[in-house]
């Protein structure tokens, strides 16, 4: 694998840092009191304990960490997480967690990296972009979770916990104003409505900005936001061992985020025959055509918890619904060519049951049950305007998603420093699918006669996947540990394209060795994790070997891969007023057994693509984290700094030079005051040095060219944060 110069230099740093650290435990008598390192409990083993003692590689950031990178959303993690790359495809967001993911959308299918919201699981990629308001925490948690997430988690898992009623009247207001016209207003309220028993919390966001990209065609803005959301919890603590929670929320959008469409080259497309030109500034489109995006979004759950003499109880029931319609201007151009109007529905109930042992004795146990049951449609508009009878291709599916599975996980303390644990999960998944793709013509919405295509199908899948963790841990914070561990993800059907076969599940045997240690008394903290993933059945959208000319691409078991690779994270607070952070990952993701055919390169036929580069799996990663804090008379300035560096990295299946993001590094700064003890004034600068970055592309020589989708550029602003 090879390091960029930059890479080696940060790298080098990081560790004689911890050199130096090392260095300075030695003479403790020389130290001056410091302050610790923050330490976040997590519920990744479905009990509470600290992010440092569980053998998992997983990062956390409370909800104030967030607020201090200025975190606004589920795509923003990447910047403070090296592990994580997540992309969009217009709405649907596409985690990637060590290489691990998937850039499939379609309701008979799931994300590899599982995203769950108070412990409900999210089951459609067009929900999975969380705009974060009113945050407890975030984790990412990384490798396979086959066992106590399990539901399709075989990369990874984004878990987002809001926060709780409690027990105090308190509120919040955070208001922000930024360049591109940015509107935000937050508000929270937090009411005790009876004395020790019932507690209510209500927040909300409205968010408004103009367009990062300016339509030169009509004059209008693309990529504008719009949103607004709420959420809501109510808690009744029935007895001292049972309360129940009642959470619901809501999100409305009405905008063009991530709808910018820019073709950087016209390849054989008509474009290129009608001499249309290339724009080139990267955040300025020519499009015959408003893009928008319309969506409503809503969850609602009811969470019990009991807790007995030796065991706690818990379920989680819950209902979520979602409704999305987006339009694009697909040829990207001034051209009345080509256009897509996708619409998305989805209503899914989902049903966990937990037993989690308390006694705190030798034997630790978790068992569970957990149930899904969804509906889910997808239908394409995908309009030719060019031919002399225009038309429209109209793939149209609804698939029916029942689940279910039980799993179980026992750890054993051996003595005071040995522990084993072992778990194990079955799952079933049964789906259906009813499809129907029509040819309409554009002129009177008629159905062309002859060219319908149909097909119902069901099929059942299912597994067993384990997972076995061995702890060392010689001294109360330092741990060592060794896993092995099988990840799932259920086949399903596709409805992008006429495809009657259905595509079978992937699996992922995961390896890991990891450390996790708190050294300087409290004041450092260094973990590292070595993983070996074995990855299988990979579900890819390609073209099968030994199809003929003009062949569409499908779902279907295309390759096999393997990834290793080391991260190493790390925290530092040398005094009370500076704390800084280096996170790094190395990443080797290569397919082993792999033959296609790139679409847009017909000539070379099938390639045998093994050792070839996974897509979206950069080979260095890298990210940085200061914050400094001044004292001004009794009030604090503190000045914070978050920058991720990534090698560069292909954003297809084909390692197509032509479909790549570039290395890149990114940079976001925040200043902030304490006007008093209730007020603080921030001023902050994202993407400081206006980096040009590619968020998604598309390669269609034949229809569009090769298109792209970039990320925000330099934006800037004040927010006004007010607790009372």
């Amino acid at each position: 694998m090879k390091l960029s110069n930059v890479a080696i230099a940060v790298s080098a740093l990081m560790f004689t840092s911890v050199n130096a650290v090392a260095e300075e435990t030695k003479d403790q008598a020389k130290q001056t009191e410091k302050r610790k390192i923050e330490t976040i409990s997590v519920t990744a083993q479905k009990r509470v304990e600290s992010v440092q003692d569980i053998p998992i590689a997983i990062t956390a950031f409370s909800g104030d960490r967030l607020v201090e990178s200025g975190i606004e959303n589920s795509l923003d993690l990447q910047m403070i997480d090296p592990a994580l790359v997540i992309t969009t495809n217009t709405v649907a967001a596409q985690p990637y967690l060590r290489g691990v993911g998937t850039d499939i959308f379609t309701p008979g299918a799931e994300s590899s990296i599982a995203t769950f919201v108070d412990d409900v699981y999210v089951s459609r990629t067009t929900s999975a972009l969380q705009d974060f308001l009113d945050i407890e925490r975030v984790d990412v948690v990384k490798g396979p979770q086959g066992v106590l997430f399990g539901r399709n988690a075989v990369g990874g898992a984004i878990n987002v916990y809001s926060n709780k009623p409690t027990e105090d009247l308190e509120a919040k207001l955070s208001a922000t104003i930024g360049n591109f016209n940015k509107r935000r207003l937050e508000g929270m309220v937090n009411v005790p409505l009876v004395e020790d028993k019932v507690f209510w919390r209500f927040a909300a966001l409205s968010s408004q900005r103009d367009g990062y990209s300016h339509n030169l065609h009509t004059g209008k803005d693309v990529d504008d936001d719009d949103v607004f959301s709420f959420r809501t919890h109510l808690r009744v603590d029935v007895t001292d061992d049972f309360t129940l929670t009642f959470s619901a929320n809501h999100t409305k959008e009405d905008s063009t985020r991530n709808l910018a469409i820019h073709v950087d080259d016209y390849g054989i497309s008509p474009a290129s025959a009608a001499d249309k030109r290339i724009v080139k500034d990267k955040h300025d489109v020519s499009l015959n055509e408003d893009s928008y995006l319309d969506s409503e979004i809503s969850g609602y759950s009811m969470t019990a918890n009991v807790d007995f003499d030796s065991v706690s109880f818990k379920s989680i029931t819950a209902y979520r619904e979602s409704d999305v319609v987006e339009h694009l201007d697909l040829d990207g151009t001034e051209l009345n060519y080509l256009s897509n109007t996708p619409m998305f529905t989805s209503e899914v109930l989902t049903q966990e049951f937990q037993l989690v042992s308390n006694t705190g004795g030798d034997l630790d146990w978790v068992v569970g049950a957990f149930f899904l049951s969804e509906e889910a449609t997808q239908q394409l508009n995908i309009a030719l305007k060019f031919v002399p009878d225009a038309f429209k291709i109209q793939p149209d599916g609804l698939v029916e998603t029942d689940a279910y599975a039980l799993f179980g996980n026992v750890k054993y303390h051996i003595n005071d420093e040995w522990a084993i644990s072992g778990g194990i999960r079955y799952n079933n998944d049964e789906r259906k699918i009813d499809f129907v793709q029509n040819s309409v013509l554009l002129a009177d919405n008629s159905i062309i006669d002859g060219q319908t295509l149909a097909h119902t199908n069901s099929k059942k899948f299912n597994s067993t996947t384990p997972r076995l963790v061995v702890e060392y841990t010689p001294e109360q914070d330092l741990m060592f540990y060794g896993s092995a561990s099988r990840g799932y993800k259920a086949g399903g059907f596709n409805t992008n394209v006429y495809q009657e076969e259905s595509f079978a599940p992937e699996y992922v045997w995961a390896y890991e060795a990891g450390m996790k240690s708190t050294i300087w008394d409290g004041s450092a903290r260094i973990n590292g994790a070595a993983f070996y993933y074995d990855y299988t059945d990979m579900q890819l959208n390609s073209i099968p070997p030994g199809s003929s000319t003009g062949t569409f691409q499908v779902v279907y078991n295309a390759a096999a891969a393997t990834v290793q690779g080391i991260e190493l994270n790390t925290t530092f607070v040398p005094n009370d007023d500076w704390e800084y952070g280096i996170n790094l990952q190395l990443l080797d993701a290569q397919f082993d057994d792999f033959v296609a055919e790139n679409p847009n390169e017909p000539a070379a036929g099938e390639v045998n693509r093994s050792g070839e580069r996974m897509p979206r799996a950069p080979e260095v990663s890298l990210s940085f984290t200061s914050k400094y804090i001044w004292l001004i008379g009794e009030r604090a300035l503190t000045w914070h700094v978050d920058a991720r560096y990534e090698s560069d990295q292909y954003l297809d299946v084909f390692q197509d030079d032509l479909v790549q993001r570039d290395s890149n590094v990114v940079i976001n700064t925040r200043l902030n005051y304490e006007i008093n003890d209730d007020m603080t004034v921030s001023a902050w600068v994202r993407n400081l040095t206006d980096e040009e970055v590619v968020q998604s592309s598309i390669r269609a020589d034949n229809l569009i060219g090769t298109a792209n989708f970039y990320a925000p550029p330099r934006t800037f602003g004040l927010t006004l944060d007010w607790s009372f």
